[in-house]
C-alpha cells in the first residue's frame, strides 16, 4: 500500500514540475558567480529540478550508510 502510494506521489509531483517547466519558455537572464548567463527559462527550472533531486538523493544516500 504504501509503495502505491509513494509512486502515485512522485509520479504527480513529476507531472506538476513539467507543467510548469513546459509553460515558462521565455528567456531569463541568470547570474552564475561570476558570469551572465541567458538561457530559456523552462531550462533553468529543469536544471534547478535535476540539482534538487541530485542533491536529495545524496543526502538520502549518505544517510543510509
Amino acid at each position: 500500500m504504501m509503495h502505491r502510494l509513494r509512486v502515485v506521489l512522485i509520479s504527480v509531483v513529476a507531472a506538476l514540475t513539467l507543467i510548469v517547466v513546459l509553460q515558462n519558455m521565455e528567456t531569463a537572464e541568470t547570474d552564475i558567480l561570476f558570469f551572465t548567463v541567458s538561457m530559456p527559462r523552462a531550462v533553468l527550472l529543469a536544471l534547478t529540478a535535476l540539482s534538487g533531486f541530485v542533491l536529495g538523493l545524496l543526502v538520502a544516500l549518505r544517510q543510509r550508510r
